[in-house]
């Protein structure tokens, strides 16, 4: 029996039937699975030739009990088919990639790609894979580069702007947990699967409900991409930042870079946009150009981090330590506002976001193991256009206003920190609990860098979420702030994916069209593909 765990290298030709729902205890061995798909299917285990996993979830509603339920693909002998066809069992369909075709446009110069986070990183990819010879622009450092800054920052406390938690290869996804999900059912979740997979990411990827990669294995994809990209006819430039964009009767004819402090004028067509949310002066710049932006809802909070084990005992009871690292959901409404867990980190570590000198703030980061002692989640509360000063960039002025807040408390690039039942009390916290937060924490009052409404709602969803995890108001710390959770300003766009300036294809996180690692880089491909269905092929 051949056994493939994801529908990505299954062979073709041969007829496969989905087989959904199937139970398995968490200790059972994954071999008793083409067992239970022939009792469903009513075949005989020996007619199924091969099989698959689709896709695997954890049922922890009971806790005594706890399942995984399975969803399989299985490839049964001829003569079992017809069989199965009559009594109606669904065929499985491989997932397949969206096939585009060049356009007929001329591209001038090349095709630029504006920031290497996973949006711009994957169009880059998907163009050079198509012999489009792109050039990619970041204005951070290489991820082998940024990773000693970062440990710079953590060690000491000392911030280089350009290079850091959000700038620089692989955008702020090569520092959080690696995510995989994605809200909705797109049809390039598959592809973007494949190409981490094919790029040193385990299949499982494909299949689990919740996968991620763990900041250390994205990492390394990320390297690993970049080099197909280079390989492929690509160019990659680190330290270089977009500065201006040239344009002639509402079109693009030109972009200027700066790198090491000296500009650089390019003809360019077409330019794939694919800032970061943290790219606050690149919003000002296409501002100023004359792009049409607007304000977005997004959320701040802080970090709260518990005790692992305490999270891991509340989701899997007895099973928690085979299990390890459990993850959580909570969500409450308070005076019309969400209040909910955003990016929960099992078994990782709060860190230092920080882009701006003198401005502070956190978010989280897990490695692919999940092995460390805390689990952290962000608890923010969503932020409306009228919660934010007057100007299309009023988000990002009360993100600083918070920042600058955070940044003060701590005297550095420390975090403040206090515990939540001290938050509720209105007091500081003067001893703090250990923490993983780098370089430092101090006791204080958060409530004081927090506008009322979001204090407020932090405090009223405390009840909704200890009555979900008892001890999780008792047992929490929370770091603050949290202030990136999503971009605040969503750079407009049309059907065809094009800004008001004709040849600029905005995309992405900071764009306002995606949140986290796969909406962002599903964006991505889109655009590339979209540009290839645009414009021909560059002669070699």
């Amino acid at each position: 029996m051949i056994v493939a765990k994801s529908g990505f290298f299954v062979k073709q030709g041969m007829k496969k039937f989905i087989v959904r729902e199937l139970a398995a205890h968490v200790r059972e061995n994954e071999r008793s699975l083409p067992g239970l798909a022939a009792k469903k299917l009513n075949i005989r285990p020996e007619e199924i030739q091969a099989w698959g996993i689709v896709r695997k979830s954890l049922d922890a509603r009971k806790k005594d009990n706890l399942q995984y339920k399975y969803t399989l693909w299985v490839e049964p002998e001829m003569k079992a088919v017809s069989r199965l066809e009559k009594k109606g069992w669904e065929l499985y369909q491989t997932p397949q990639q969206e096939q585009v075709h060049p356009g007929t446009n001329q591209i001038k110069g090349r095709i630029v790609v504006v920031g290497a986070g996973p949006c711009g990183l994957f169009a880059a990819y998907i163009l050079a894979q198509n012999g489009y010879h792109p050039l990619l622009i970041e204005r951070g450092k290489a991820i082998e580069q940024r990773e000693k800054d970062f440990d710079l920052l953590q060690r000491e406390g000392a911030l280089n702007p350009e290079s850091n938690a959000c700038f620089g290869e692989g955008g702020a996804g090569a520092f959080s947990d690696g995510k995989l999900t994605a809200r909705n059912k797109d049809p390039h979740s598959a592809q973007v699967m494949s190409i981490f997979i094919a790029h040193g990411a385990s299949e499982e990827i494909a299949y689990y409900a919740k996968p991620h990669l763990g900041t250390d294995h994205i990492r390394r994809i990320i390297a690993s991409m970049r080099r197909e990209i280079l390989e492929k006819g690509g160019e990659i430039l680190f330290e270089t930042r977009l500065e201006r964009l040239i344009q002639q009767n509402g079109a693009l004819t030109g972009i200027v870079y700066s790198q090491q402090g000296i500009q650089t004028q390019i003809d360019c067509n077409a330019c794939i946009l694919a800032i970061g949310h943290s790219a606050r002066d690149t919003f000002s710049m296409l501002q100023e150009a004359g792009l049409i932006l607007q304000p977005k809802p997004f959320a701040m909070g802080v970090r709260i981090e518990h005790r692992r084990e305490l999270i891991d005992q509340w989701q899997y009871g007895k099973f928690a330590e085979e299990l390890g690292a459990a993850e959580y959901t909570l969500k409450a409404q308070v005076q019309g506002k969400g209040v909910y867990s955003f990016c929960m980190c099992p078994g990782g570590e709060v860190i230092c976001s920080a882009t701006q000198p003198g401005h502070t703030a956190v978010n989280g980061m897990s490695w692919h193991d999940r092995n460390q002692p805390y689990s952290n989640s962000a608890i923010v509360v969503s932020v409306g256009t009228e919660d934010m000063p007057a100007g299309v960039l009023g988000g990002i002025a009360l993100q600083q206003q918070l920042e600058r807040a955070a940044y003060q408390m701590a005297g550095g690039y420390g975090a403040p920190a206090q515990t939540y039942r001290d938050f509720i009390d209105g007091r500081a916290s003067k001893k703090l609990p250990t923490n993983s937060y780098r370089p430092y924490t101090v006791g204080a009052d958060l409530s004081a860098c927090l506008p009322g409404f979001i204090r407020n709602g932090i405090i009223g969803a405390a009840r909704h979420f200890e009555g979900a995890i008892p001890g999780f108001i008792q047992q929490g710390l929370m770091i603050g702030v949290e202030t990136r959770t999503s971009s605040p300003v969503r750079i407009m766009r049309n059907e065809q994916m094009c800004s008001n300036l004709e040849g600029l294809y905005p995309g992405g996180e900071g764009a306002g069209y995606a949140g986290g690692i796969m909406s962002a880089a599903i964006d991505g491909i889109k655009l590339a593909n979209q540009l290839i269905r645009t414009f021909q092929r560059p002669i070699p």
